[in-house]
């Protein structure tokens, strides 16, 4: 393995690590607003995070913020991609990446 693909994987988990620590962060903030469900703050998340809602809903069975921290806390940084969804251009068309095996 060479230095350049070495240096790729370490700077991709160390943003991995700080996308999941600003979700977080985001999941929180919004628990604060009582007029808020908790499913509502899971869509929301997933929305601005580029996270694929359907794929996330159907590895947890569920739709609970919380349960999504834990979720990709776990998750190895090449896991991660699994779960996101790709943006093709400028005007925020966006395509899902292939559904992960569960």
């Amino acid at each position: 393995m060479n230095q350049l693909t070495i240096s790729s994987k370490i700077e991709t988990c160390f943003s991995i690590k700080k996308l999941v620590n600003l979700i977080e962060v985001q999941i929180l903030e919004l628990d604060e607003n009582l007029e808020l469900t908790s499913e509502e703050i899971f869509e929301i998340v997933c929305q601005e995070s580029h996270l694929n809602t359907d794929f996330l809903k159907q590895a947890l069975g569920c739709k609970c913020p919380f349960a999504l921290m834990g979720f990709i806390n776990e998750l190895e940084f090449n896991e991660f991609s699994h779960y996101c969804v790709i943006i093709e251009d400028s005007n925020m068309y966006s395509q899902n990446v292939n559904q992960p095996a569960i």
